[in-house]
């Protein structure tokens, strides 16, 4: 029987054996498979991070755009505010919509951009046109009668409005902390435009240059409803930019938003503001250089936020608050107030706590 199992015996030990050769040759397969597997994670990590560096690098170049982009919108915002005193706010804005439109047309054409786009952006693009036309020519009303300073803080509420909008339409996360900023916002507006049932008449002469008596008052109360209408229409505007995203060049944007203002622009001039023809070269001078500020101006901005997050974007945009001040103390002679400063120091802090949680 001892010589019937031997051969049995020697088969499974020859079994066990190849079981352990099969198990060397899989682990050594294994180990020479494992430092390839570690190459590729190794080489996957070092393209992460080198494409990660390239995107701060874009998002910082961004910044910078956005800054030089908020300061050409601060010298077309000089120049309006100079050109207030002579020409209709309609008339201003036909003269910047008509030099946007030519230069942005021009500069599609020299980059080889056709400015038709796809048939279903048109609608959007045109939306934006009306929005932000009527958003500007709401803001060269308020320029025109309340201090330089005072308009840009209030314009600069368009943060905690397209915060709320984001919400409304885009369906962007809106939350207590979004809700306590809206709030202390619009606190900063109150201290800013010091409304007569708050204050009553004794801050009358804070008000613009234009105001004297009842009549200044109700300017000076028209200026600063046109104002706040201006940051609530801007926040549109940006959230259809939002909408639209990169699907179109940023010079298209500025195409669309000069030819539609023109076709508005026009009957409303001959219908409610009556033509003023300049008299000098330097009225001349002032009209065509807002609108180049204006079409460089929304170069930039535009650019700038395609290269950045939203949220230092508008961080950035605080430069136009800061300019405000100083041209209004050592270009048009206004000092603001205690509670003006107060309000704008409200404002800005709480839109870039705004900002920052978006980031």
């Amino acid at each position: 029987m001892s010589r019937d199992l031997t051969p049995l015996a020697y088969t499974r030990s020859a079994d066990a054996e190849g079981e352990q050769v099969g198990n060397k040759i899989h682990q050594e397969d294994d180990d020479e498979r494992r430092p390839l597997l570690q190459n590729s994670t190794s080489a996957t990590s070092i393209r992460q991070s080198s494409n990660n560096r390239a995107k701060k690098l874009e998002a910082t170049i961004g910044l910078g755009i956005v800054a030089f982009g908020a300061l050409f919108f601060s010298f077309s915002s000089v120049l309006i505010k100079f050109c207030g005193a002579t020409f209709p706010p309609f008339e201003i804005l036909l003269a910047r919509a008509i030099v946007q439109t030519v230069v942005g047309l021009a500069s599609c054409f020299c980059f080889g951009i056709d400015p038709l786009v796809s048939r279903p952006l048109r609608p959007w693009l045109v939306l934006r046109g009306v929005v932000g036309c009527l958003a500007v020519a709401a803001s060269n009303y308020a320029i025109a009668h309340l201090h330089f300073s005072d308009v840009s803080v209030l314009i600069y509420l368009n943060g905690a409005f397209t915060t709320l909008m984001a919400a409304l339409v885009l369906g962007e996360p809106f939350r207590r902390f979004e809700g306590i900023c809206v709030s202390f916002c619009l606190i900063g507006a109150i201290l800013v435009s010091k409304p007569d049932f708050l204050f009553g008449t004794i801050l009358h002469d804070h008000g613009g240059d234009n105001d004297n008596g009842g009549d200044g008052n109700s300017a000076k109360g028209l200026a600063i409803l046109l104002a706040i209408t201006s940051a609530f229409m801007s926040s549109i505007t940006f959230c259809i930019i939002r909408k639209i995203g990169k699907a179109v060049h940023f010079l298209i944007y500025t195409v669309y938003y000069g030819a539609v203002t023109v076709v508005i622009c026009i009957p409303a001039l001959l219908t409610f503001q009556p033509f003023v023809w300049p008299q000098t070269t330097i009225e001349y001078t002032m009209l065509f250089t807002s609108g180049i500020c204006a079409f460089i101006g929304q170069c930039f901005l535009s650019k700038g936020l395609q290269m950045t997050p939203a949220g230092p974007a508008s961080l950035m945009s605080m430069n136009s608050l800061v300019l405000s001040f100083l041209y209004g103390v050592f270009l048009f002679g206004e000092y603001p107030d205690v509670l003006g400063v107060l309000g704008a120091i409200i404002i800005a802090v709480t839109t870039a706590a705004l900002a920052l949680r978006k980031k």
